[in-house]
């Protein structure tokens, strides 16, 4: 069930910037066969214009040669504006669908996932971004608790639910705003990319060490304070999963507040407020430690 694990951690905490065209894609040769000349001055003609497309193309090899190189130390992401409006505290309403579907069900993280919760920080450091989240998740509900101790923790199944943190950074990878990243999960490097595609469309892909992807995510920046972004997953090329996030910006106090008043709705323990990591082994930090900042200020 490793890889199960694997392909939630990815699902749910992806940065969210943060997908691909189809390489596999046949490719039509349209060019029609060149027309064979019919005079000497024909002939000439041609070779002019091939001699004036060389000269063209040496110019542009020189230019580019002259061009200087990005760099990268001095870019600002905030010069673009999808990471203007991405920067901040998030609140979200979540769905992760398994491959048949239906909502998610994990045999190692027993808490519902046809409607939950993320609390994210966002920040923007100069050509680096820091990404931290924290995901609340309902109890399971009562009828399918094979007995009171299927929970993570010392809670009670079927009564409190319980939360994850994530964590992600990426930094800028050109000039134009674009991002990558290492990503650490069960002994793999897995890499992460980030897209802009205009002012209100990013891509973001997780590639696993073979280059092949196993996620793409597209987020959508209406011009509202609001981002709406879905996910596809993949493992060795079949589909495993979905989600659907509906975010919107909000300050840092209503932030604290939201996430007080769900963990009273969801009726999770104290003890465990960012008590577990994404593959739902205990964090071992406080909300404080992972957020970077002091949540009750």
């Amino acid at each position: 069930m490793a890889w199960r694990i694997f392909l939630t951690l990815i699902a749910c905490g992806s940065i969210m910037a943060c997908n691909s065209d189809n390489a596999n894609a046949v490719k039509v040769n349209t060019t029609p066969e060149p027309v064979q000349s019919e005079s000497v001055e024909a002939q000439t003609v041609d070779d002019s214009l091939s001699e004036s497309e060389s000269e063209s193309e040496s110019e542009i090899l020189t230019q580019s040669a002259t061009e200087p190189e990005c760099d990268l130390e001095s870019v600002n992401l905030l010069d673009f504006v999808p990471w203007q409006r991405e920067e901040g505290w998030w609140v979200g309403e979540y769905t992760f669908l398994g491959a048949d579907g239906d909502p998610n069900v994990s045999a190692s993280w027993p808490y519902r996932y046809d409607h939950y919760r993320g609390f994210i920080h966002l920040e923007v450091i100069g050509n680096s971004i820091k990404q931290r989240n924290v995901f609340l998740y309902p109890a399971k509900n009562s009828s399918e608790c094979d007995s009171v101790e299927d929970v993570v923790g010392s809670g009670i199944c079927g009564d409190n639910g319980n939360e994850k943190v994530f964590s992600a950074d990426q930094s800028a990878s050109d000039c134009d705003g674009n991002l990558s990243g290492p990503f650490e999960a069960f002994g793999m490097t897995l890499s992460t990319t980030t897209t802009l595609i205009g002012d209100d469309t990013v891509l973001y892909q997780v590639r696993l060490p073979d280059g092949s992807f196993t996620q793409n995510q597209l987020t959508t920046l209406p011009p509202n304070d609001t981002r709406v972004r879905t996910a596809q997953g993949f493992f060795m090329g079949a589909s495993t999963y979905a989600s659907y996030y509906r975010e919107r910006k909000v300050t840092k106090e209503e932030f604290v507040q939201l996430l007080e008043e769900t963990r009273q709705e969801y009726n999770i323990l104290e003890l465990d407020y960012c008590g577990y990591d994404s593959g739902g082994s205990p964090s071992n930090v406080s909300c404080d430690e992972h957020f970077g900042v002091a949540l009750g200020d």
